[in-house]
Formats: C-alpha cells, sequence, structure tokens
C-alpha cells in the first residue's frame, strides 16, 4: 500500500464486519494511506467487505462491488469477507475487481492490528468462528472454528481505544460467548477490562442463551457494563428450534430473560428471530407470536428466512411462500415497534448516560436512541455524558444534556 494514496473502505453486514474494517482502517493508517467517506472523491484503492448470511446480503454487497468498480478515474478494487470466502469465482469474475482476499489471507492481514473505528463507539473483535450446526447458518463454514484473541492483546487495543478517547467500547465476534483463551472464559476477558481505571462502559454484542454461566450474570451488574443484552432466539416455538439445531428450549430462554432483569431490572433484551424457516406452519408462527407476548423482550431484529447453500436446511428448500413470510415479518415488526415504544416511556422524566453521536444523536446505555438540541463545549461525538430523557414524537425520543450545574447532573444513573 503506498503511502498517500486515498482508500475508502464500504462495510456490508454485521458488527462482527464492521470491527473487522475497523482493523483494516487501522493498518491502512500504519501504511501511511489516506481515508476517506467521502463519496464525491474518487479513492485510489476501494476495498468492499461483503456478507453471505442471506441472499439479500449478498444482493448489497454485489451491488456495492459493481458501484465501486464503475466508478472513474476506477480505483483498485479489492473484496474481503464473507461473499468472497463463499464465492470467489463470483466475485472474480466481475469486471473490474482487482483482487479477492481469501479468509486466512484477510485475517493474517489484520492480525492484531488496532481498530481505527469509523463511529464514535468503538467496536473491539475478541473472538472469530464458530463449531456449532444451526442447520441454517453459512457463515460458520466460512469464517472456520473458534479462534479467541490473546486477553493480554485485547487489553492492550482496549486501552489504546481508550487513550484515543474512546469511552464506549463494544465487544464483538462471530459467537462472542464462546470465548475461551487458555482458563479466560468471556466472564474472565470482562473482570479484566473493568479493572481498566478511567471512564468507560462496555457494551456486549449477541451471546448465545445457553452460553450464559453465573459468572457472567453476576458480571453484568458491575455499572460499566451496559444494561443492554442481544439474545438470539430465532424462534419461539420448540419443534422449530429442535429443527434449526438450536441448543436450548423457549423455557431455557424465558429463564435466562428472568434471571438477566433480577440482576438490571432497567436493561433493555432483544432478540433476533428467524422468519419462514421450513416447518414454520401458522401453528409454529402462532405459538412463537404467544411466547413473544410472554417475555419481558423489548425490540426484535427480524430476518426472512433464506436457503443458504452448504447448510443442511438447504435441502428443505423454502417452502414458505414469499407473501408469507413478508406478512408475518411485518406482524412481528408492529410487535416489536410496540415493545419498543413501551420502553423507551419507561425512561421518560429520567436521567440516563449515553454516548454521543455525530448529527445531535446520542445512545443511552439502555439503547435508546435519542435527539439533542443542546450540546455543551467540549463533548465531542464519543464522548459520555448525562441525558435528561423528555419524551418520543413521530418515533423520535427527544433530551437534553446535562452538565454538572444542572439539579440533575450529580445524579447518579
Amino acid at each position: 500500500m503506498g503511502k498517500g494514496l486515498l482508500v475508502r473502505v464500504a462495510t456490508v453486514g454485521c458488527r462482527l464486519n464492521q470491527a473487522e474494517s475497523d482493523c483494516l482502517r487501522g493498518w491502512l493508517q500504519t501504511q501511511g494511506a489516506t481515508l476517506s467517506a467521502d463519496d464525491t472523491l474518487v479513492p485510489d484503492v476501494y476495498y468492499v467487505n461483503t456478507c453471505a448470511v442471506t441472499a439479500n446480503a449478498e444482493r448489497r454487497s454485489l451491488a456495492v462491488i459493481r458501484a465501486a468498480c464503475r466508478l472513474r478515474p476506477k480505483p483498485r478494487v479489492i473484496v474481503l469477507g464473507c461473499l468472497a470466502a463463499r464465492a470467489p469465482a463470483l466475485v472474480r469474475a466481475i469486471p473490474g475487481v482487482d483482487q479477492v482476499l481469501s479468509t486466512s489471507a484477510k485475517c493474517k492481514l489484520l492480525s492484531g492490528t488496532v481498530p481505527l473505528p469509523a463511529r464514535s463507539r468503538a467496536l473491539l473483535k475478541v473472538q472469530d468462528g464458530c463449531d456449532r450446526t444451526c442447520s441454517y447458518c453459512i457463515v460458520r463454514l466460512l469464517r472456520g472454528k473458534p479462534v479467541s484473541v490473546p486477553p493480554e492483546q485485547v487489553l492492550n487495543q482496549f486501552k489504546q481505544l481508550l487513550s484515543s478517547g474512546y469511552q464506549e467500547i463494544v465487544l464483538t465476534g462471530l459467537n462472542l460467548g464462546s470465548y475461551q483463551h487458555g482458563r479466560t472464559d468471556l466472564a474472565g476477558l470482562l473482570a479484566q477490562l473493568l479493572r481498566v481505571p478511567g471512564r468507560f462502559r462496555l457494551r456486549l454484542t449477541s451471546i448465545e442463551p445457553d452460553l450464559w454461566n453465573d459468572e457472567l450474570l453476576t458480571l453484568i451488574a458491575d455499572p460499566k457494563i451496559c444494561a443492554h443484552f442481544h439474545l438470539p432466539l430465532q424462534a419461539g416455538d420448540d419443534p422449530l428450534l429442535q429443527r434449526m439445531n438450536r441448543r436450548y428450549l423457549t423455557s431455557d430462554y424465558a429463564r435466562l430473560l428472568r434471571k438477566i432483569l433480577a440482576v438490571k431490572p432497567d436493561a433493555c433484551l432483544g432478540a433476533d428471530l428467524l422468519v419462514g424457516f421450513p416447518g414454520e406452519d401458522e401453528s409454529s408462527f402462532e405459538r412463537t407470536r404467544r411466547f413473544l407476548d410472554s417475555t419481558p423482550l423489548h425490540y426484535l431484529h427480524i430476518f426472512p428466512y433464506s436457503p443458504r447453500p452448504k447448510t443442511p436446511s438447504y435441502t428443505a428448500g423454502d417452502p414458505i411462500p414469499a407473501g408469507v413470510k413478508q406478512q408475518r415479518v411485518h406482524t412481528l415488526r408492529q410487535w416489536s415497534e410496540k415493545r419498543r415504544r413501551l420502553y423507551a416511556a419507561r425512561f421518560f422524566g429520567t436521567v440516563r448516560e449515553a454516548v454521543l453521536e455525530p448529527g445531535g444523536k446520542a445512545l443511552t446505555d439502555n439503547y435508546l436512541r435519542i435527539t439533542y438540541s443542546n450540546r455543551p463545549p467540549n463533548c465531542p461525538p464519543g464522548a459520555l455524558v448525562k441525558v435528561l430523557l423528555h419524551n418520543e414524537q413521530n418515533g423520535t425520543i427527544t433530551g437534553t444534556i446535562l452538565t454538572e450545574q444542572d439539579p440533575l447532573g450529580g445524579e447518579k444513573i
């Protein structure tokens, strides 16, 4: 990578992909490249970090690659990520693609690199790979067996991010709950990070329901752990969970939610739902809907099922009509929006800690995105502040940033 080259990195997909793109930016910076997110400037080199979790994600990835190749003067286009791993020949065949990085080449390039975040919150990748056999999942086939970053390396990168001014750091991995390096599991890693001095908070990305243990449940009581937890559910119907080869039943999931709320009563709880999986008939979907009603979940991420080549469920095809899937997705999105609003309303008139984002936005510790109109001086994006939440209008939660001189500014959260 030549010094002074203008480089852009585009990312499709999950937080793990975003975390790897941040590491790529960090590496590029060490090579003397000039990083740009300005769409009006044509870069010399264009990296596209792709996704293959669904057919739709692949289509988005291909669209970004083709758009990069159409730029004039044409940049050098380098493609990496899950689509590059799943279908390298397909990617190479796109006119204008100059290089396709394999998974091993990507990992070698990014190993040990301190991320250069593209957002006000820093993503820190601590784990990759998965040895589970969920019947719908292709990503585990593309990323390989579980690998955990040594805790001393995580700790070093964590401290460097703090010294760069990031006050919220999000731990991420393909299967974060499976973190294990020697005798250090996820709870042990968190315990080490929490001992680092300074003002910061930690947010955890998805953790599989069966990977929570007593040590982890105890640690999340720490005020530096964000009151926000995402637990993949996929279906609220036991026969369907068994078809998916998931490792828990709905009763296990419900019990875990109660345990988390017993430790952090104000926590925001979210879940992934896979809609239209083979075998999800009307009665199965109704059982999912009833189960959701019985839980304290506050929002859902909903994905229509997409058959993925080489996965166990691929041979079952895609028997649920697209129109039926779309209607079920719509039903669950309405459910999710109603729960989100009810949860948010609980905190109007209260003070929460929030990290400032660009454009007059901030994100609270319990995952409420608010809009504010007053920003005190010396509070750049990425800074932690206290915010008084007001109300919600037209889908926007409003709030006021408090200073130490405000009457509620010293209130403990």
